[in-house]
């Protein structure tokens, strides 16, 4: 019984201590120099061949629950609804932490590797499955807190961000084994190995970074308008103009702060303009008596609805929509990139809507230059799985309404350099970047910056808004190319194609950052391959878990295998 007591502390000890160091590496703490020795908790439970305590896997699920919770906990405050996903994603998440130390184990302990690439293989598989699995999720990484060791980062062109996790992952690995390991050549074989891995990465960083392309030719020229406006999901009738009226303001201060150079570009964030664009399709029709009040009757000889009225009543409103733009960008006298709704009537019997989060390229007379649609809502906070075949599921959260994935990105030209947007959490979203790039330099239009528009309004000021800066700049690491930020509350910034952190707005207060901003150009092996080199990390844990958790289900039976403490899932 005594035994079994010790075991249990140890267990919970060893499981919770490394959620409390791994949540010391992110931020709000962001200690993130710790974060080379703060897996050795988990580390240590690798190494034992047998697991101490009764129920192992569950105190290590706790372990990620309360990790996760924690790491995360901005996700609560959009609105008490939220709270739910907080929970629910937590729970999800928490699942990888077993996985992480079942993987590792079972590689150790049955496959006989070095517990260096055992742990930084089992690591690397389980992040980037959860970047894979339901859109993906990528915030909070080991490799991210790494984001200021510039040399180290630029490997993440070869093996993104979940690389840089694993080389963290195998020096941790192998402090764990020089602390535990009773081999002399054990703890010389995990040394050597994580010693010769590190190497490798800086001096490929140092070479990517000395490959960088020297300036040539004038920067495009950037004015990022940073406003403070808190985000609520309710409806404010008068936000359309309190909005407007702030960000205006920011941006003619922005403009009087150098009046004899004019931006290239001006970049309101995300959804800031709060009059949506409309967009009809040529086949609906208006009833006769709305297009007769708004055009006036027909002519004596003319059917009073004809295809020629119905069109013109359809330009007429979708003009006004764009009509309100105009007298901004004549006073700002630049190119403009907002962030706003767009609306499309479908023909449909009655007609649908569909709705897109979008940003709009306006030119200094007001004309639309070009729309971006956001081509990968967020799961839960811009749409329902499932809520197009039943609507009801929308009336159980405080969505008013799913947003409709865009088709295609765009490029446009401007000052002579190819300008591409994303918006809101698509930084987060590895291979969405690097597809961006690609079908954009397939059509010969490869951007030479990507402007990100984001409201991180809806997290007040939280760590959430570290977490998002820190995606940007590894997919600028990944893609080779610059990204630029207009972020409601923060964080504004410029980051170079190495991954540079250039200039960045404060938290949760207004600010205008003018930024220059040079192409990069390079090739990546990531834009090639993207994420298939990490994920052959996958298919290792596939290998490794699938044999054991298929002999589990067919009910076959196992010999004890292990020493005291030895549980039923133990993988060797």
């Amino acid at each position: 019984m005594r035994t079994s007591t010790t075991g249990d502390a140890r267990l919970w000890t060893l499981s919770l201590g490394g959620a409390a160091t791994m949540v010391l590496v992110q931020p709000p703490a962001d200690l993130w120099m710790l974060a080379w020795v703060a897996p050795l908790p988990w580390l240590l439970l690798v190494q034992q061949r047998g697991l101490p305590g009764r129920r192992p896997w569950l105190a290590l699920w706790v372990a990620g629950f309360a990790y996760w919770l924690t790491a995360i906990h901005w996700l609560r405050l959009p609105h008490p609804a939220t709270s739910i996903g907080w929970v629910a994603l937590s729970a999800y998440l928490a699942g990888y932490v077993p996985l992480f130390v079942w993987t590792a184990r079972r590689l150790v302990h049955r496959w006989h590797w070095p517990l260096v690439p055992a742990a930084a293989v089992a690591w690397m598989a389980c992040e980037q499955t959860r970047g894979w699995v339901l859109g993906g999720f990528t915030f909070a990484g080991l490799g991210h807190t790494q984001w200021r060791w510039t040399t180290l980062i630029q490997c993440a062109d070869a093996l993104g961000a979940v690389g840089i996790g694993g080389l963290v992952m195998a020096a941790a690995a192998a402090i764990a084994t020089a602390l535990r390991a009773e081999s002399r050549r054990v703890k010389i074989v995990d040394a050597a190995i994580a010693a010769g891995a590190l190497t490798l990465a800086l001096a490929y960083g140092t070479w990517r970074l000395a490959d960088a392309p020297a300036p040539a030719g004038r920067p495009l020229d950037v004015l990022l308008v940073q406003g403070s406006i808190d985000t609520e999901l309710k409806h404010d009738p008068d936000a359309v103009v309190t909005v407007a009226r702030h960000y205006d303001e920011l941006t003619m201060t922005g403009l009087a702060a150098e009046p004899a150079r004019k931006p290239d570009l001006v970049v309101w964030p995300e959804t800031m303009w709060r009059v949506g664009l409309l967009d009809i399709d040529p086949t609906v029709d208006f009833p006769a008596a709305e297009v007769e009040e708004a055009l006036g009757p027909p002519a004596a000889d003319a059917p009073p609805a004809s295809a020629g009225r119905q069109s013109r009543y359809r330009r007429l409103l979708e003009q006004q929509r764009l009509d309100a733009l105009a007298p901004f960008a004549k006073r700002y006298a630049t190119h403009w990139l907002v962030g706003l709704d767009r609306q499309r009537i479908v023909a449909a019997d009655p007609p649908r809507w569909e709705s897109y989060n979008s940003a709009l390229f306006l030119d200094a007379a007001g004309q639309k230059l070009g729309c971006y649609d956001k081509m990968h809502p967020v799961m839960f906070g811009e749409y329902v799985p499932g809520a197009d075949w039943f609507p009801f599921l929308y009336r159980l959260t405080p969505l008013p309404g799913g947003l409709t994935a865009g088709r295609a990105p765009i490029a446009v030209p401007i000052a002579g350099r190819q300008v591409t947007a994303n918006i809101c959490y698509e930084t987060a979203l590895p291979e969405a970047v690097r597809s961006l790039v690609c079908a954009l330099a397939a059509a010969g239009r490869r951007p030479d910056v990507i402007v990100n528009l984001t409201n991180d309004g809806w997290f007040w000021g939280s760590s959430e808004l570290d977490m998002h800066l820190v995606a940007a700049i590894f997919r600028a690491v990944e893609v080779r190319t610059p990204i630029v930020i207009a972020a409601n509350t923060g964080f504004s910034a410029s980051i170079d194609g190495s991954g540079r952190l250039l200039a960045r707005g404060p938290r949760r207060r207004t600010a205008t950052l003018r930024v220059e901003v040079r192409p990069d150009g390079r090739r990546s092996p990531w834009l090639v391959a993207g994420s298939l080199p990490v994920g052959s990390c996958v298919a290792v844990m596939a290998a490794v878990t699938l044999p054991c958790l298929l002999s589990r289900l067919a009910g076959r039976p196992r010999l004890p295998t292990g020493g005291a403490g030895t549980t039923a899932l133990e993988p060797y």
